[in-house]
């Protein structure tokens, strides 16, 4: 059995892979903000009285507890909060910056105020950033190559 039938997958194409990231972060963003808020408003649980503030502490805040838990949602908005969170663990900076623009949608200038570092930095880590959400969202874009034969009789 012939997988492609013929098609030969010759490598990434890294711009559309990356421009696809891209676009899952901006349909995801709202959705994701629109669970954070409705969360927010709700107990932790049945037996529990604690709402959540806006207060970001550290990484023990309940913000990110909230997520951990919202990530545990089998659906596609948890498997898209579930992807950030797990590329935040493999790579610091750029899972930071995915949870500030893709979870909260920040700006590139809000986010390296948030993280101390350069807007050019930013920038710099964008498109990696963008990318690794693409394949952790199964969006990856190939370039295919086709090879035709002819017969002349």
């Amino acid at each position: 059995m012939k997988l492609f039938d013929g098609i030969i997958i010759s490598k990434i194409d890294l711009d559309k892979t990356t421009q696809n990231g891209k676009n899952i972060c901006d349909l995801y963003q709202p959705l994701v903000e629109k669970r954070l808020k409705q969360a927010k408003n709700t107990p932790f649980n049945s037996a529990s009285f604690v709402m959540f503030s806006g207060n970001q502490k550290g990484g023990n805040s309940s913000e990110v507890k909230l997520l951990d838990r919202l990530s545990w949602i089998d659906d596609q908005t948890g498997n898209y909060i579930r992807s950030v969170l797990k590329i935040q663990k493999k790579d610091k900076t750029i899972g930071e910056f995915l949870k500030w623009k893709c979870l909260y949608g920040l700006t590139d200038k809000e986010i390296s105020e948030k993280l101390n570092i350069a807007e050019r930095t930013i920038r710099k880590y964008k498109a990696r950033a963008y990318y690794h959400l693409a394949v952790y969202s199964n969006q990856v874009e190939f370039i295919y190559e086709k090879t035709y034969y002819f017969q002349f009789d």
